[in-house]
Protein backbone atom coordinates (compact mmCIF):
# COMPACT_ATOMS: atom_id res chain seq x y z
CA UNK A 1 0.00 0.00 0.00
CA UNK A 2 1.59 3.27 -1.11
CA UNK A 3 1.20 6.52 0.83
CA UNK A 4 3.04 8.61 -1.74
CA UNK A 5 1.37 11.40 -3.66
CA UNK A 6 1.12 15.18 -3.91
CA UNK A 7 1.12 17.30 -0.78
CA UNK A 8 -2.36 18.08 0.53
CA UNK A 9 -3.65 21.62 0.16
CA UNK A 10 -3.10 23.63 3.33
CA UNK A 11 -5.60 26.17 4.60
CA UNK A 12 -5.06 29.24 6.73
CA UNK A 13 -7.14 32.03 8.24
CA UNK A 14 -6.16 35.65 7.66
CA UNK A 15 -6.63 37.35 11.05
CA UNK A 16 -8.80 40.50 10.79
CA UNK A 17 -6.20 42.91 12.16
CA UNK A 18 -7.81 45.82 10.29
CA UNK A 19 -11.45 45.06 11.11
CA UNK A 20 -13.70 43.76 8.34
CA UNK A 21 -11.94 42.82 5.10
CA UNK A 22 -14.27 44.58 2.66
CA UNK A 23 -14.29 48.19 1.55
CA UNK A 24 -18.03 48.51 1.90
CA UNK A 25 -20.18 51.09 3.64
CA UNK A 26 -21.31 48.70 6.40
CA UNK A 27 -18.09 46.82 7.30
CA UNK A 28 -16.71 46.96 10.86
CA UNK A 29 -13.89 49.44 10.45
CA UNK A 30 -12.13 49.02 13.78
CA UNK A 31 -10.13 45.92 14.72
CA UNK A 32 -11.09 43.82 17.73
CA UNK A 33 -8.23 42.12 19.59
CA UNK A 34 -10.55 39.82 21.52
CA UNK A 35 -12.13 38.63 18.26
CA UNK A 36 -8.72 37.94 16.74
CA UNK A 37 -7.75 35.81 19.73
CA UNK A 38 -11.07 33.94 19.64
CA UNK A 39 -10.68 33.31 15.90
CA UNK A 40 -7.20 31.89 16.50
CA UNK A 41 -8.48 29.49 19.14
CA UNK A 42 -11.36 28.41 16.91
CA UNK A 43 -9.11 27.94 13.86
CA UNK A 44 -6.83 25.60 15.80
CA UNK A 45 -9.80 23.64 17.14
CA UNK A 46 -11.21 23.27 13.62
CA UNK A 47 -7.90 21.98 12.27
CA UNK A 48 -6.76 24.87 10.08
CA UNK A 49 -3.09 24.63 9.21
CA UNK A 50 -1.98 28.19 9.95
CA UNK A 51 -2.91 31.74 10.88
CA UNK A 52 -1.64 34.79 9.01
CA UNK A 53 -1.20 38.28 10.49
CA UNK A 54 -0.32 41.07 8.10
CA UNK A 55 1.71 44.09 9.14
CA UNK A 56 0.56 47.58 8.31
CA UNK A 57 0.82 50.43 10.79
CA UNK A 58 -1.98 52.29 9.01
CA UNK A 59 -5.35 50.69 8.26
CA UNK A 60 -5.06 49.56 4.64
CA UNK A 61 -8.75 48.59 4.36
CA UNK A 62 -10.68 51.48 5.85
CA UNK A 63 -8.21 54.34 5.86
CA UNK A 64 -5.64 55.99 8.13
CA UNK A 65 -8.28 57.30 10.53
CA UNK A 66 -8.93 53.74 11.82
CA UNK A 67 -6.84 51.61 14.19
CA UNK A 68 -4.78 48.49 13.52
CA UNK A 69 -3.86 45.47 15.63
CA UNK A 70 -0.07 45.07 15.72
CA UNK A 71 0.67 41.75 14.04
CA UNK A 72 3.56 40.65 16.25
CA UNK A 73 1.96 41.58 19.58
CA UNK A 74 -1.07 39.57 18.50
CA UNK A 75 1.03 36.59 17.37
CA UNK A 76 2.86 36.56 20.70
CA UNK A 77 -0.47 36.25 22.52
CA UNK A 78 -1.64 33.53 20.11
CA UNK A 79 1.67 31.66 20.40
CA UNK A 80 1.21 31.42 24.16
CA UNK A 81 -2.39 30.19 23.98
CA UNK A 82 -2.30 27.68 21.11
CA UNK A 83 -0.38 24.47 20.62
CA UNK A 84 -0.30 23.27 17.02
CA UNK A 85 -1.53 25.77 14.46
CA UNK A 86 1.14 27.38 12.29
CA UNK A 87 1.83 31.09 12.74
CA UNK A 88 2.92 33.45 9.95
CA UNK A 89 3.51 37.16 10.42
CA UNK A 90 4.47 39.83 7.93
CA UNK A 91 7.29 42.31 8.33
CA UNK A 92 8.48 45.26 6.25
CA UNK A 93 12.24 45.65 5.77
CA UNK A 94 13.29 49.07 6.98
CA UNK A 95 10.69 49.23 9.75
CA UNK A 96 12.66 46.69 11.78
CA UNK A 97 16.30 45.68 11.39
CA UNK A 98 17.15 42.06 10.50
CA UNK A 99 18.79 41.63 13.92
CA UNK A 100 15.70 42.90 15.76
CA UNK A 101 13.47 40.56 13.74
CA UNK A 102 15.86 37.66 14.38
CA UNK A 103 15.67 38.31 18.13
CA UNK A 104 11.87 38.58 17.97
CA UNK A 105 11.62 35.30 16.08
CA UNK A 106 14.03 33.53 18.40
CA UNK A 107 11.94 34.52 21.42
CA UNK A 108 8.58 33.90 19.82
CA UNK A 109 9.63 30.46 18.56
CA UNK A 110 10.36 29.48 22.15
CA UNK A 111 7.01 30.87 23.30
CA UNK A 112 5.15 29.01 20.53
CA UNK A 113 7.24 25.80 20.80
CA UNK A 114 7.03 25.41 17.04
CA UNK A 115 8.60 26.84 13.91
CA UNK A 116 7.23 30.17 12.66
CA UNK A 117 6.88 31.73 9.23
CA UNK A 118 7.83 35.26 8.21
CA UNK A 119 6.32 37.02 5.21
CA UNK A 120 8.49 39.73 3.67
CA UNK A 121 6.43 42.58 2.23
CA UNK A 122 8.01 45.66 0.67
CA UNK A 123 5.14 48.04 1.40
CA UNK A 124 3.29 50.49 -0.81
CA UNK A 125 1.95 53.30 1.40
CA UNK A 126 4.27 56.30 1.40
CA UNK A 127 2.60 57.97 4.39
CA UNK A 128 3.25 54.88 6.53
CA UNK A 129 6.96 55.08 5.73
CA UNK A 130 7.13 58.79 6.45
CA UNK A 131 5.30 58.48 9.79
CA UNK A 132 7.70 55.68 10.77
CA UNK A 133 10.82 57.61 9.82
CA UNK A 134 11.71 55.05 7.14
CA UNK A 135 13.14 56.17 3.81
CA UNK A 136 10.61 55.96 0.99
CA UNK A 137 12.26 54.32 -2.01
CA UNK A 138 10.97 53.54 -5.46
CA UNK A 139 9.77 50.02 -6.28
CA UNK A 140 13.25 48.79 -7.23
CA UNK A 141 14.78 50.37 -4.15
CA UNK A 142 12.25 48.75 -1.83
CA UNK A 143 13.08 45.35 -3.30
CA UNK A 144 16.81 46.01 -2.98
CA UNK A 145 16.24 46.75 0.70
CA UNK A 146 14.09 43.63 1.13
CA UNK A 147 16.65 41.42 -0.59
CA UNK A 148 19.40 42.71 1.70
CA UNK A 149 17.13 42.17 4.72
CA UNK A 150 16.37 38.52 4.01
CA UNK A 151 20.02 37.81 3.12
CA UNK A 152 21.14 39.31 6.44
CA UNK A 153 18.45 37.39 8.33
CA UNK A 154 19.78 34.12 6.94
CA UNK A 155 23.30 35.16 7.91
CA UNK A 156 22.28 35.84 11.50
CA UNK A 157 20.69 32.44 12.01
CA UNK A 158 23.18 30.57 9.83
CA UNK A 159 26.48 32.45 10.13
CA UNK A 160 29.06 31.92 7.38
CA UNK A 161 32.36 30.16 8.16
CA UNK A 162 34.83 32.19 10.16
CA UNK A 163 37.33 33.98 7.93
CA UNK A 164 41.14 33.71 8.13
CA UNK A 165 43.18 36.88 7.96
CA UNK A 166 45.98 35.05 6.13
CA UNK A 167 46.81 31.46 5.42
CA UNK A 168 48.11 29.84 8.59
CA UNK A 169 46.76 32.53 10.92
CA UNK A 170 44.27 31.80 13.67
CA UNK A 171 40.64 32.17 12.51
CA UNK A 172 39.04 35.50 13.35
CA UNK A 173 35.56 36.99 13.31
CA UNK A 174 34.97 39.85 10.86
CA UNK A 175 35.53 42.30 13.74
CA UNK A 176 38.97 40.83 14.46
CA UNK A 177 38.12 38.67 17.48
CA UNK A 178 39.79 35.25 17.56
CA UNK A 179 37.44 32.30 17.29
CA UNK A 180 37.30 28.58 16.72
CA UNK A 181 36.41 27.57 13.15
CA UNK A 182 34.17 24.87 14.57
CA UNK A 183 32.03 27.39 16.46
CA UNK A 184 31.16 30.48 14.39
CA UNK A 185 29.50 33.42 16.09
CA UNK A 186 25.79 32.80 16.71
CA UNK A 187 24.84 35.94 18.66
CA UNK A 188 22.83 33.67 20.95
CA UNK A 189 20.31 32.90 18.21
CA UNK A 190 19.05 29.36 17.88
CA UNK A 191 19.42 28.19 14.28
CA UNK A 192 16.19 26.22 14.72
CA UNK A 193 14.38 29.56 15.09
CA UNK A 194 15.13 30.52 11.47
CA UNK A 195 11.60 30.91 10.10
CA UNK A 196 10.05 29.63 6.95
CA UNK A 197 10.32 32.64 4.64
CA UNK A 198 7.42 33.85 2.53
CA UNK A 199 7.84 36.55 -0.11
CA UNK A 200 4.75 38.56 -1.11
CA UNK A 201 4.45 40.14 -4.54
CA UNK A 202 3.72 39.74 -8.23
CA UNK A 203 6.63 41.55 -9.84
CA UNK A 204 9.68 39.94 -11.41
CA UNK A 205 11.69 41.14 -8.42
CA UNK A 206 9.34 39.37 -6.01
CA UNK A 207 9.57 36.15 -8.00
CA UNK A 208 13.38 36.31 -8.15
CA UNK A 209 13.67 37.01 -4.43
CA UNK A 210 11.29 34.16 -3.56
CA UNK A 211 13.22 31.81 -5.84
CA UNK A 212 16.57 32.64 -4.22
CA UNK A 213 15.57 33.06 -0.57
CA UNK A 214 11.97 32.05 0.02
CA UNK A 215 10.12 28.89 0.93
CA UNK A 216 6.79 30.27 -0.29
CA UNK A 217 5.62 32.93 -2.77
CA UNK A 218 2.44 34.68 -1.59
CA UNK A 219 0.18 35.95 -4.38
CA UNK A 220 -3.02 37.95 -4.44
CA UNK A 221 -6.06 36.46 -6.12
CA UNK A 222 -5.97 36.57 -9.92
CA UNK A 223 -7.44 34.73 -12.93
CA UNK A 224 -6.25 31.16 -13.42
CA UNK A 225 -4.19 31.86 -16.55
CA UNK A 226 -2.26 34.69 -14.89
CA UNK A 227 -1.75 32.62 -11.77
CA UNK A 228 -0.40 29.71 -13.78
CA UNK A 229 2.12 32.03 -15.48
CA UNK A 230 3.31 33.44 -12.15
CA UNK A 231 3.65 29.99 -10.62
CA UNK A 232 5.52 28.59 -13.61
CA UNK A 233 7.91 31.57 -13.65
CA UNK A 234 8.56 31.25 -9.90
CA UNK A 235 9.26 27.53 -10.04
CA UNK A 236 11.52 27.82 -13.07
CA UNK A 237 13.49 30.58 -11.36
CA UNK A 238 13.76 28.54 -8.13
CA UNK A 239 14.98 25.57 -10.14
CA UNK A 240 17.87 27.68 -11.43
CA UNK A 241 18.97 28.04 -7.80
CA UNK A 242 18.50 24.33 -7.18
CA UNK A 243 15.55 25.07 -4.93
CA UNK A 244 11.81 24.52 -4.79
CA UNK A 245 9.13 26.84 -3.42
CA UNK A 246 5.46 26.57 -2.54
CA UNK A 247 2.69 28.94 -3.56
CA UNK A 248 0.20 30.60 -1.22
CA UNK A 249 -2.77 32.57 -2.58
CA UNK A 250 -5.25 34.92 -0.94
CA UNK A 251 -8.95 34.04 -1.24
CA UNK A 252 -12.15 35.68 -0.06
CA UNK A 253 -14.51 32.82 0.75
CA UNK A 254 -18.29 32.99 0.37
CA UNK A 255 -19.55 29.44 0.85
CA UNK A 256 -23.28 28.70 1.14
CA UNK A 257 -25.72 25.86 0.61
CA UNK A 258 -26.65 26.88 -2.93
CA UNK A 259 -24.86 28.74 -5.74
CA UNK A 260 -27.67 31.28 -5.83
CA UNK A 261 -27.19 32.21 -2.18
CA UNK A 262 -23.47 32.76 -2.67
CA UNK A 263 -23.93 34.85 -5.82
CA UNK A 264 -26.55 36.99 -4.08
CA UNK A 265 -24.24 37.65 -1.13
CA UNK A 266 -21.46 38.58 -3.52
CA UNK A 267 -23.66 40.93 -5.55
CA UNK A 268 -24.88 42.56 -2.34
CA UNK A 269 -21.27 43.19 -1.30
CA UNK A 270 -20.45 44.85 -4.62
CA UNK A 271 -23.56 47.01 -4.41
CA UNK A 272 -22.45 48.32 -1.01
CA UNK A 273 -18.88 49.13 -2.04
CA UNK A 274 -17.43 52.30 -0.56
CA UNK A 275 -16.41 54.23 -3.65
CA UNK A 276 -14.71 57.01 -1.72
CA UNK A 277 -12.45 54.60 0.18
CA UNK A 278 -11.66 52.63 -2.97
CA UNK A 279 -10.64 55.77 -4.84
CA UNK A 280 -8.46 56.89 -1.93
CA UNK A 281 -6.54 53.61 -1.98
CA UNK A 282 -6.37 53.51 -5.75
CA UNK A 283 -4.42 56.78 -5.64
CA UNK A 284 -2.18 55.57 -2.78
CA UNK A 285 -1.38 52.39 -4.71
CA UNK A 286 -0.83 54.25 -7.96
CA UNK A 287 1.81 56.39 -6.27
CA UNK A 288 3.58 53.30 -4.94
CA UNK A 289 4.28 51.77 -8.34
CA UNK A 290 3.23 48.34 -7.02
CA UNK A 291 2.58 45.99 -9.94
CA UNK A 292 -0.10 43.96 -8.15
CA UNK A 293 -2.54 46.86 -8.03
CA UNK A 294 -2.10 48.50 -11.40
CA UNK A 295 -4.91 46.80 -13.33
CA UNK A 296 -7.54 46.28 -10.61
CA UNK A 297 -10.97 47.72 -11.27
CA UNK A 298 -13.35 49.15 -8.68
CA UNK A 299 -15.11 45.85 -7.98
CA UNK A 300 -11.81 43.97 -7.56
CA UNK A 301 -10.69 46.53 -4.98
CA UNK A 302 -13.70 45.91 -2.74
CA UNK A 303 -11.57 43.16 -1.23
CA UNK A 304 -8.13 44.21 -0.02
CA UNK A 305 -6.12 41.59 -1.94
CA UNK A 306 -8.30 40.72 -4.94
CA UNK A 307 -9.58 37.72 -3.01
CA UNK A 308 -12.74 37.34 -5.08
CA UNK A 309 -10.55 36.48 -8.08
CA UNK A 310 -9.63 33.05 -6.72
CA UNK A 311 -13.16 31.82 -7.33
CA UNK A 312 -14.16 30.55 -3.89
CA UNK A 313 -17.63 32.04 -4.11
CA UNK A 314 -20.35 29.43 -4.50
CA UNK A 315 -21.98 26.46 -2.90
CA UNK A 316 -19.99 24.12 -0.68
CA UNK A 317 -20.07 21.57 -3.50
CA UNK A 318 -18.76 24.07 -6.08
CA UNK A 319 -15.91 25.20 -3.86
CA UNK A 320 -15.01 21.62 -3.02
CA UNK A 321 -14.64 20.99 -6.76
CA UNK A 322 -12.78 24.24 -7.36
CA UNK A 323 -9.93 23.69 -4.91
CA UNK A 324 -8.43 20.61 -6.64
CA UNK A 325 -8.31 22.70 -9.83
CA UNK A 326 -6.26 25.31 -7.98
CA UNK A 327 -3.95 22.53 -6.82
CA UNK A 328 -3.49 21.46 -10.44
CA UNK A 329 -2.43 25.01 -11.33
CA UNK A 330 0.19 24.80 -8.59
CA UNK A 331 -1.38 26.37 -5.49
CA UNK A 332 -0.20 24.76 -2.23
CA UNK A 333 -1.80 27.00 0.40
CA UNK A 334 -4.95 29.09 0.55
CA UNK A 335 -5.12 32.02 2.98
CA UNK A 336 -8.83 32.48 3.67
CA UNK A 337 -10.69 35.69 4.46
CA UNK A 338 -14.28 35.37 5.69
CA UNK A 339 -17.13 37.83 6.27
CA UNK A 340 -17.33 36.50 9.82
CA UNK A 341 -14.72 33.85 10.67
CA UNK A 342 -16.51 32.76 13.85
CA UNK A 343 -19.62 32.04 11.79
CA UNK A 344 -18.17 30.90 8.46
CA UNK A 345 -14.97 28.97 9.24
CA UNK A 346 -16.76 26.04 10.88
CA UNK A 347 -19.11 25.17 7.99
CA UNK A 348 -16.25 25.70 5.52
CA UNK A 349 -14.12 23.21 7.43
CA UNK A 350 -16.90 20.62 7.71
CA UNK A 351 -18.25 20.89 4.17
CA UNK A 352 -15.11 21.71 2.17
CA UNK A 353 -11.77 21.12 3.89
CA UNK A 354 -12.46 17.77 5.55
CA UNK A 355 -14.02 16.13 2.47
CA UNK A 356 -11.06 17.32 0.37
CA UNK A 357 -8.64 15.92 2.93
CA UNK A 358 -10.45 12.57 2.99
CA UNK A 359 -10.41 12.38 -0.80
CA UNK A 360 -6.70 13.21 -0.90
CA UNK A 361 -5.93 10.60 1.74
CA UNK A 362 -7.89 7.97 -0.18
CA UNK A 363 -5.95 8.78 -3.36
CA UNK A 364 -2.60 8.49 -1.58
CA UNK A 365 -3.55 5.09 -0.18
CA UNK A 366 -4.97 3.74 -3.46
Amino acid sequence: MSLSGPKPMRFGVWLPVYGGWLRTVDQPSAPDVASCLAIAQQAEALGFDFLYASENLLNCIHGPQEGVVDAWSLLAAIAATTNRIGLCGAAKPGFRSPFLVARMLDTLTKVARRKLALNIICGWWKEEFELSGVSWLDHAGRYDRANAFVRDLHGLFQPPPVLHAESGDDPVFPGGEAASPEKPRSYGLDEASMPEVWIAGHSDRAIKMAAEWGNCLFLNGMPDAAMARHIEAARQEANRWGRSIEIAVNAYVVATETPEQARERWRAVLARRNVETIEFFREVMRQSGAAAWAALDEEQMVDSNAGFELGLIGSFDEIRERIPKLAEIGVDRIVCQFDDPMRDAGPFTKRVIRPIQRDAADRRVA
